[in-house]
C-alpha cells in the first residue's frame, strides 16, 4: 500500500517561542490578557479569582449565544 504524502510536512513550520526562555514576558502577556478579559465581561472589573473569571466568561458566552438564537427566532417569525 502506498503512503500518502502530506504537504504540511514538507513545508517548514514556524517556530513557536518557548515560555521557558523569558517567563517575565509570558507572565506579563497573560496578565495583560486577563486584564482585557476583566474589561469585557460585565461585573468582573474588581475580581481577582481567575477561576471565577473563567466561569463567568463561559456563562457570558452562553448568554450571548442565547440572545443570538432568540433574535434569530424573532427575525424568522416576523420575516425580517
Amino acid at each position: 500500500m502506498r503512503k500518502r504524502s502530506c504537504r504540511w510536512r514538507k513545508t517548514e513550520r514556524p517556530k513557536l517561542r518557548s515560555a521557558r526562555k523569558n517567563p517575565r514576558t509570558t507572565r506579563a502577556s497573560v496578565r495583560k490578557k486577563l486584564h482585557q478579559l476583566h474589561r469585557i465581561i460585565p461585573g468582573c472589573e474588581a475580581m481577582d479569582d481567575t477561576e471565577t473569571l473563567f466561569q463567568m466568561t463561559a456563562n457570558y458566552i452562553l448568554v450571548l449565544q442565547l440572545e443570538v438564537s432568540v433574535l434569530q427566532s424573532l427575525c424568522a417569525y416576523y420575516e425580517v
